[in-house]
């Protein structure tokens, strides 16, 4: 039997068969309905794409950040990346779809807590270093206070001019602000004081701290 999905307008119709739904709920979170609904999703992002593309389109970054649910994360552009295969942002449908199994309800602390460490480690060198912090503290500070997004490109200059403006704002904490908090996680969470933050680091304190998942969660 072939179950099918349709996006807003009748615009293309994607349909996986019983067998490749029962595959995608082995591999996530989510139900075979579930699963269904995250399709449908995913095709009301770019319609025309999935009608002239058929069931599994690659959907641009722009495209999946036009998202509603991952509007007002800090992180959304930088989660799309370490989701994407090719570190770019865009995603077909099982990248998408593996995505937001994570980022469930469903999904257990410790899933979330790896893929928060993927985020936040920007250099891919299995550590936290400073310089990952620093970019951290960009990503959490800016939308919240002053209401303006820098892009990825534009919190690398920041960091690497070490200024404290940007072409689209003004970033609020100093330099010396922001190397004061960085100090200061590091010294909270570096057990082995080698400087850095391991995984092994990271997932203790992460277990520790209330609330962190649902910095980590999307409900469609």
């Amino acid at each position: 039997a072939v179950v099918s999905t349709q996006s807003t307008g009748g615009q293309g119709t994607s349909a996986y068969d019983q067998s490749e739904l029962a595959e995608f709920q082995d591999l996530t979170y989510f139900t075979k309905r579930e699963v269904l609904h995250v399709h449908k999703r995913f095709g009301e992002l770019a319609p025309e794409k999935i009608k002239s593309h058929g069931r599994n389109p690659v959907l641009s970054k722009e495209e999946i950040l036009a998202l509603p649910e991952l509007a007002a994360n800090p992180f959304k552009e930088r989660i799309l990346e370490v989701f994407s295969d090719n570190g770019d942002g865009n995603m077909n449908f099982e990248q998408f779809l593996d995505m937001m199994s994570q980022l469930s309800s469903k999904a257990p602390l410790e899933t979330k807590i790896d893929f928060a460490f993927k985020i936040y480690d920007f250099n891919e060198d299995g550590q936290i270093c400073e310089n990952d912090l620093q970019k951290v503290i960009l990503f959490l500070i800016q939308p919240a206070v002053t209401g303006a997004t820098l892009t990825t490109d534009e919190r690398n200059q920041v960091i690497k001019n070490k200024s404290t403006k940007s072409k689209k704002d003004e970033v609020t904490l100093t330099e010396e602000e922001r190397n004061h908090i960085v100090r200061n996680v590091i010294s909270e969470m570096d057990m082995d004081d080698d400087g850095s933050i391991s995984y092994l680091d990271f997932k203790h304190g992460m277990s520790k701290l209330n609330g962190f998942e649902e910095s980590f969660k999307v409900t469609l």
